[in-house]
């Protein structure tokens, strides 16, 4: 697999809308940058090393662990590595980092199916996970696909130059000072958790150390509503993938004020106060299943720029 050549088939598979916001010189070092990490672990044999130590699976190698190439038909190549969801050993899949292919199709998905499920049998995995700009579940009937995160984005400057959003006035979001109310967040969404049975694949309670690392760096807001404390929300300067601007890590919401359209007054406030200029990303990884989340972002002006797919054995 040649980086150079992988790094031009990459930036012809970034989303146009990404092009459109993001200077080109920028875009090509995100794309870059990723494939650079990719080969870097894929050269490293501790990395594999380390990973198979926490997830032995009998009769496994050490070089399962690690990043792989495959080939396919055509001379046309897949890098892959080795995931579990949630940390489950019996919930393995695989993820297709790179693959040297500009368009997917029916008949490619089916090959590299075909050829992960053979090479990684051993942990049995139930699907392998690739990123899409397209809607491979509508367009490649009968394969198994489901939808798992998607990346909603949008333009700060874009954002801020649309309508207020209803409630706008009663919301009041303000940079966080100390981690005082950490309990109450913590039991929040425990509770949230416990009541929405499956949210435990999209909701995660952060720890209080990692919550003041992203207060420290002025990226953590406190909630009010009617001036009463009602949930937090915050960001992380981060770049992912062709991604590079504010990641969006939380927001929370007390249920007296849940369902009752104050998330998107809460997001466009907190998008005001954030640094930046006509090229400042505001985006998040959302679940298939986090409905609420999806709406909250396209109210607020994000889009979908594209998905992780598992495409099922």
């Amino acid at each position: 697999m040649d980086k150079t050549s992988l790094e031009e088939i990459e930036w012809k598979k970034v989303p146009e809308i990404i092009k459109q916001w993001l200077p080109e010189n920028l875009v090509k070092s995100l794309v870059k940058s990723e494939i650079v990490k990719n080969f870097k672990i894929m050269e490293d044999d501790s990395y594999a090393e380390r990973f198979r130590d926490y997830y032995f699976v009998e009769n496994s190698e050490q070089e399962d662990y690690g990043h792989i190439v495959i080939e396919l038909a055509g001379g046309n190549q897949i890098m892959t590595g080795l995931r579990f969801f949630n940390l489950e050993l019996d919930k393995a899949y695989v993820e297709v980092l790179h693959h040297t292919h500009e368009k997917l199709s029916k008949k490619i998905l089916t090959e590299i199916r075909d050829k992960i499920k053979e090479r990684y049998k051993i942990f049995n995995p139930f699907a392998f996970r690739i990123l899409s700009s397209g809607n491979p579940v509508k367009d490649f009937k009968p394969l198994k696909i489901t939808e798992d995160l998607a990346y909603f984005a949008g333009l700060k400057e874009s954002i801020c130059q649309m309508d207020k959003p209803i409630k706008y006035d009663q919301v009041e979001v303000v940079r966080s000072e100390n981690l005082d109310f950490y309990s109450l967040y913590k039991g929040l969404l425990e509770f949230y958790i416990e009541e929405n049975p499956g949210s435990e694949q999209f909701i995660f309670v952060h720890d209080k150390d990692y919550l003041k690392n992203v207060m420290d760096k002025n990226n953590l807001f406190t909630i009010f509503i009617d001036e009463q404390w009602a949930g937090l929300i915050g960001v992380e300067l981060q770049s992912e993938k062709y991604l590079d601007g504010y990641l969006v890590i939380e927001e929370c919401l007390i249920k007296k004020f849940r369902g009752k359209h104050f998330a998107p007054a809460i997001q466009r406030k907190m998008i005001e106060q954030l640094p930046g200029d006509h090229h400042t990303i505001i985006y998040g990884e959302i679940h298939s299943n986090n409905i609420p989340s999806r709406r909250t972002a396209a109210r607020v002006g994000r889009l979908k720029t594209g998905a992780y797919y598992f495409v099922h054995f």
